[in-house]
């Protein structure tokens, strides 16, 4: 074997590896694209700033990309207040045509101060179903059980302190405007 035939064997394997590394980084290039462009529907429970007993569900896209006809399937329904259930919320009973990246919806799931023992032994598992914008299909199953949260405690938020002071407001505004009433009936019966 010549000097010709080593500098050719060497060019020729060197260029196997370059195309192999060129495959290899256009693939992650392509991966990387497509997670960035891809939905990702995050559902979750948070108890509420003012008031911890206060629970909210959110439902938020934490994806790059819109995700398209999300549908929800609930194992068994929530009452989440009297006589009103989880599968009643238009979101969850039609589902969601266009849920665009970082959109949220949030709302109140319920009071555990009112039927503490039967929320806690209910555990809802809500399977979500979606579509990226290329048509990929995606099925995530959460698992919601408020057992969680027992033992929590917060201090009162800055909020909750404004919505005390502004109800103690509007009870002295009720009692300045009670006596103002009862003042204006005893001069006009002194006429």
């Amino acid at each position: 074997m010549n000097t010709s035939d080593i500098l050719s064997l060497v060019l020729t394997l060197a260029t196997v590896l370059y195309v192999l590394f060129t495959w290899k980084i256009t693939s992650e290039n392509k991966k990387m694209r497509e997670a960035q462009t891809e939905p990702r529907i995050s559902l979750s429970i948070q108890p509420r700033e003012e008031y911890i007993n206060f629970l909210n569900m959110i439902v938020e896209n934490i994806g790059q990309g819109p995700a398209y006809e999300v549908r929800f399937e609930l194992n068994h329904d929530f009452e989440f207040a009297k006589g009103h259930f989880l599968s009643e919320l238009g979101f969850i009973k039609n589902g969601i045509a266009y849920f665009a990246p970082r959109q949220k919806i949030e709302f109140f799931l319920t009071n555990m101060v009112e039927g503490f023992n039967d929320k806690m032994n209910n555990e809802i598992r809500i399977k979500v179903t979606y579509n990226s914008k290329a048509g990929k299909r995606y099925e995530d199953e959460y698992r919601i059980s408020l057992k969680e949260l027992v033992g929590l405690t917060n201090l009162e938020s800055p909020k909750s302190r404004i919505a005390n002071a502004l109800e103690m407001i509007a009870k002295d505004l009720s009692k300045i405007s009670s006596s103002l009433s009862q003042l204006t009936d005893i001069l006009n019966s002194k006429r």
